[in-house]
């Protein structure tokens, strides 16, 4: 590029070097001014070529456009150079030589614009900071330039010379306008194209000059300044083409914002000084152009302000937005949750807040991939956010942890919320783009919550922690739950809240070995609404639900010695005496003396028949009657898998048969009826993994020591 650069300067030197040996000479005059002049515009025109398929996007355009200017500038140079030695008078005015003249600079102008600064149409205040530029630049150019050259009366000749004048000015507005006011990204064979018609603008102005009064000639040092742009072109031509230019590379380095206002500013005083000198008075062109641009910088500042006030808010929202799912992110919660216990202590309203992780969520990111594990999570935080109230607040808080703050919220409407996430969550799975199968999702929830009552505070890091720790302890419990990090009352779905983890964990590790669907949490659900339909006070529907949730442990003893599977599933496998061992775990292991009595006779009959001990009607604790009808239905529900519940009448009439021998009337009617209703769910498949084992005490204690979630 250097080489072309000293090939353009011998060039434009060996040309002056022609013009001035030339000049007592006027054919030789005229054959350098005519057409050894042809010589750098033809080559520009071929270059041009060259770097059009060479470019792409905004500056590929440019050079196809640029392509048209020049061959009509040579088109234009070349009728002028036949009239000068075919006509004595030379090219009459106006001729095809002018039409093609003005055509390459209406070609050119918006090759000029799109080149060097297409991106300040795309902006209303860059698109502002050039009008002002322009309409500054063009203002000055009137006065100094194209005023003088009006002619007295208008003909087709005086049109066309003062045409050229025109196009001058415009073009140097522009260029001045895109250079200050548009895109920051201006490609190096743009600001050099840009500089070639910059010059030509002052040729052109020279030109125009001369014509007016008839002193222009073929040997005139005006032709230097075309010649100079030719090569210019020439050069930003190979320039584009060697570096594969495209819409970005280069940055102009100052910050030119403020230099629209200053173009203006200074325009209206070089008219106003210009107009006292020469005439005396301002002019009405001077009082126009004042106007406009004191109106221009008005509405700029009002879009500048604007354009700032929108940038301050995009910037704070995506700061405290997480960017994948839409959500508050941990920084903003962390800042209103502090806010929001002010408020709860000055108005006495309790605090709650939930926290949400989804159970196996790196298994999904690791069979899957990270685009389908971002893909469900944006889909979570969407089916949450559906879910919550106006006034509360859902963030995302960590990986796949979201968080949600309850303001003026106390716990059971807290819990009922929790549940509702969670049941959204589980209920259906979700389906990626691409993926045949879709992606099963279960979540464990902690809620915690601050009554503030008479103490006048809110610890929130507290909170957060009691939350934590109850997302511990769902998971310890089999995940797909809800915790609270106090006592919560039981609900139907989830009705024990008061068994040590290991027992639980070992309930559902029983189900696992024996079968792929559960038992215990069934029984457990089943036996609470029975006891509830019976009318038994809360706290004997506590202690049914409890009892059923762990009726089997006791076959931890004896796995070993099933019954074949029969067809269609698994069925527990037989050991009678798995009662009387669960209730001694209950009573040596879990400290639950409570609930032993009703685990040890789970398996009794109504008519006698049962065992371990034999027991008989009302012998047979009301507690151990429920977990016995529940615990049949979940044997019959695991013989034939695939029936849904409304399907399964022989099921049903199998139990019924059992009715005054092996269970108490009025306690199965109580649980046909419910099954009549269809209140009573199907046993859930297992997950493919299974739930950690309890904490151990050292890991216990270490995990109440945290105050900020996994």
């Amino acid at each position: 590029m250097v080489g072309v650069a000293l090939v353009g300067a011998a060039w434009v030197t060996l040309y002056a070097i022609l013009l001035q040996t030339t000049r007592n000479s006027p054919e030789a005059s005229r054959f350098v001014g005519e057409v050894v002049y042809l010589v750098p515009i033809i080559v520009a025109t071929a270059l041009a070529v060259y770097a059009a398929r060479h470019t792409r996007q905004r500056v590929g355009t440019a050079w196809r456009l640029l392509i048209v200017s020049n061959s009509l500038w040579l088109i234009g140079e070349s009728t002028w150079a036949v009239f000068s030695y075919t006509s004595p008078d030379g090219a009459p005015v106006p001729s095809f030589a002018d039409a093609a003249y003005l055509l390459s600079y209406a070609v050119a102008l918006p090759a000029i614009v799109i080149g060097l600064g297409l991106g300040v149409l795309g902006r209303t205040q860059g698109l502002l900071d050039a009008l002002l530029v322009a309409a500054g630049a063009a203002a000055i150019g009137w006065q100094t330039l194209i005023s003088p050259l009006v002619p007295s009366a208008w003909n087709a000749p005086a049109l066309v010379t003062f045409l050229y004048p025109v196009f001058s000015v415009s073009i140097v507005s522009i260029l001045v306008a895109v250079l200050l006011s548009g895109s920051r990204h201006v490609p190096r064979s743009m600001i050099i194209v840009g500089t070639a018609f910059g010059l030509s603008a002052v040729t052109d102005g020279a030109y125009a000059y001369l014509t007016a009064i008839d002193r222009y000639q073929s040997s005139s040092w005006v032709n230097l300044g075309w010649q100079i742009e030719a090569v210019l072109l020439c050069v930003a031509a190979v320039v584009a083409a060697r570096r594969a230019e495209s819409d970005q590379p280069r940055a102009l380095d100052p910050d030119l914002a403020f230099l629209p206002a200053v173009v203006a500013v200074l325009a209206v005083g070089g008219l106003a000084v210009a107009d006292l000198v020469l005439v005396g008075r301002l002019s009405l062109v001077t009082l126009a152009v004042t106007m406009l641009l004191l109106l221009g910088l008005l509405v700029r500042q009002v879009v500048a302000t604007r354009d700032r006030a929108r940038l301050t808010q995009g910037l704070r929202t995506a700061a405290i937005t997480d960017q994948l799912t839409g959500l508050y992110n941990r920084r903003f919660f962390k800042e209103m949750v502090d806010v929001e216990a002010e408020r709860a202590v000055r108005h006495r309203l309790p605090l709650s807040l939930v926290l949400l992780d989804l159970d196996h969520f790196k298994d999904i990111n690791d069979t899957y991939g990270h685009s389908v594990g971002d893909a469900v999570l944006t889909d979570v935080a969407q089916r949450l956010r559906r879910e919550v109230r106006g006034s509360d607040l859902l963030c995302r808080y960590g990986g796949e942890e979201f968080v949600c703050l309850l303001p003026g919220t106390p716990a059971p409407a807290a819990y009922e919320l929790a549940e509702r996430l969670r049941q959204t969550l589980r209920g259906t799975p979700v389906t990626v783009a691409g993926m045949v199968d879709p992606v099963l999702l279960t979540a464990s929830l902690g809620v915690a919550t601050d009554e503030v009552g008479e103490r006048g505070r809110v610890d929130t890091d507290a909170l957060i922690n009691e939350a934590d720790q109850a997302v511990y302890r769902a998971k310890a419990l089999g995940r797909d739950r809800v915790v609270g990090s106090g006592q919560p009352a039981p609900t139907a779905a989830d009705p024990v809240t008061d068994l040590p983890p290991a027992l639980v964990w070992m309930a559902d590790r029983i189900d696992r070995a024996l079968g792929d669907r559960e038992c215990a949490a069934a029984v457990s659900r089943w036996a609470f609404r029975t006891a509830s339909r019976l009318g038994l006070d809360e706290e004997a529907q506590r202690r049914t639900a409890a009892a059923a949730r762990v009726h089997d442990i006791g076959r931890i003893t004896g796995l070993a010695t099933r019954q074949p599977d029969q067809p269609g599933g698994k069925v527990r496998a037989y050991d009678p005496d798995h009662p009387a061992q669960g209730a001694r775990l209950l009573v040596e292991l879990a400290a639950r003396p409570d609930l032993a009595p009703l685990v040890a006779a789970h398996h009794e009959r109504h008519d006698g028949t049962g065992y371990p001990y034999g027991l008989a009607g009302t012998d047979i604790p009301v507690e151990a009657r429920i977990i016995a009808v529940c615990d049949a239905w979940a044997e019959l529900c695991a013989a034939d898998p695939q029936l849904p519940g409304v399907s399964r009448r022989p099921c049903r009439d199998e139990l019924v048969r059992g009715r005054g021998t092996r269970f108490e009337p009025t306690v199965l009617d109580a649980f046909v009826a419910l099954l009549d209703d269809g209140a009573l769910d199907d046993p859930a498949r297992l997950p493919e993994h299974p739930a950690a084992p309890p904490p151990t005490p050292v890991r216990a204690a270490r995990d109440e020591q945290r105050t900020v979630p996994r």
